[in-house]
């Protein structure tokens, strides 16, 4: 590849074909340009390149047999003298620059740039391309001035996210703000089609990996507070607390899986996961438990306090809107608890039944009668929250417990 600017003047290269740095073989024109930088446009002046800094002026001219040339590439726009300059007279940044515009007079045009204290006016030799260079280095300016700035608040915002993380301080509203940055800076390498859009992206990466990791940290702790909430709430029997923060473990973790692609963070989230497996399987195991010893309970009192606990557990993970998480669903659940809730009616029943005929054979043969007509009572009453349940209870049947109650009272002197 040559190294020679005069092989590329007067060339419009926007069609992005021009050689980056990558591209040269070495030499003055591989030492000017970035990395990945790529030349677009290269025009020959007519004279000199007018350079004004804080308001003063400087003319740098040519010498003799060399031409000043504007060098525009995807990143800057360099003036030059000579064929093989090894640097620069003037660089701009794209980002820095307020103003391009073609100047046009009545012998020639002149191609104007400007930033905040400094600017160029430079004559093209052929002034044809002149509006096509002043346009693009406009477009460019604009797209890498909002490029620069949205990954400049994003790079700020992710600082104040470590140093409250540090502090123990809420972060979701600075997370929320410096993602929006990141999506305002992937909009502006996208917006105009002949933008440098890899290059920006590649830039926009390290950022973007940055935040992700810190959400990481930050998800990472919530759901070790998640799961830890949710043993403590399991542990003193709130087992509707156990589902909700179970359920919103279970959305952090999928969210954290999504954020990252970095192994080791990853590694942890995963790991988090199996714990939350482990526990969300040791919740309905439980659940589950209080099921078999309801079937296998001999006595009618521990099957009702068994089926009670069951249906309480699968009572709460509806509660909790639970539904899908590790692969139970909420159809599911109001299946078992369905079930679960026939046999507590029938437990209650049965347990009514063995206290009735119990009590004549007791002291507190009263209390008795009393604790069966409140278990017949509670199996009327959830016989008639749920459609498909059944609780056959005569009205007479009560009756007569309270006629036994009422004698029990006069018996034992409790009547008013």
């Amino acid at each position: 590849m040559s190294n020679r600017i005069s092989e590329l003047s007067n060339k419009s290269l926007s069609n992005g074909v021009g050689p980056s740095a990558d591209e040269f073989d070495g030499g003055p024109l591989a030492e000017l340009l970035d990395s990945r930088e790529a030349i677009q446009h290269v025009h020959a002046g007519s004279s000199g390149i007018d350079h004004t800094t804080n308001g003063r002026s400087t003319s740098i001219e040519p010498g003799r047999g060399t031409t000043a040339y504007m060098v525009v590439t995807n990143r800057h726009v360099y003036y030059v003298l000579g064929d093989e300059p090894g640097s620069a007279e003037v660089t701009f940044r794209h980002a820095d620059i307020t103003t391009a515009e073609l100047k046009s007079g009545l012998l020639s045009s002149t191609v104007f740039v400007k930033t905040a204290d400094s600017s160029v006016r430079f004559k093209p030799a052929d002034s044809s391309e002149g509006e096509v260079v002043a346009d693009y280095v406009s477009r460019m300016a604009q797209a890498w001035g909002e490029f620069d700035g949205a990954l400049k608040d994003a790079r700020a915002t992710i600082a104040d996210i470590e140093q409250r993380l540090n502090n123990g301080k809420e972060t979701s509203r600075l997370v929320q703000a410096a993602r929006s940055y990141i999506s305002n800076a992937h909009h502006a390498a996208t917006y105009e089609d002949d933008a440098p859009t890899e290059m920006m992206t590649d830039l926009i990466e390290p950022v973007e990996t940055e935040l992700d990791q810190l959400c990481v940290a930050i998800d990472t702790e919530q759901i070790e507070v998640l799961l830890d909430d949710a043993r403590e709430a399991k542990a003193s029997g709130d087992h509707e607390t156990a589902f909700k923060t179970l359920a919103e473990a279970h959305s952090t973790i999928a969210d954290g899986r999504k954020a990252v692609t970095d192994g080791g963070v990853l590694e942890t989230i995963n790991e988090l996961g199996s714990t939350y497996d482990e526990l969300v399987t040791m919740t309905f195991e439980d659940a589950e438990t209080a099921c078999h010893r309801g079937q296998r309970a001999e006595d009618p009192g521990d099957a009702v306090e068994a089926w009670r606990e069951a249906r309480q557990r699968y009572q709460a993970a509806l509660s909790a809107e639970w539904d899908g998480e590790a692969s139970v669903s909420a159809e599911a659940l109001r299946f078992q608890l369905a079930w679960v809730t026939q046999h507590l009616i029938d437990a209650h029943v049965a347990h009514a039944d063995a206290l009735e005929a119990d009590a004549p054979q007791h002291d507190d043969e009263t209390e008795r009668y009393e604790r069966a007509k409140d278990r017949l009572k509670r199996a009327r009453e959830l016989a008639s929250q749920h459609t498909f349940a059944t609780a056959t209870i005569s009205t007479k049947r009560l009756d007569e417990l309270d006629e036994k109650i009422e004698l029990g009272e006069w018996q034992w002197g409790g009547a008013e």
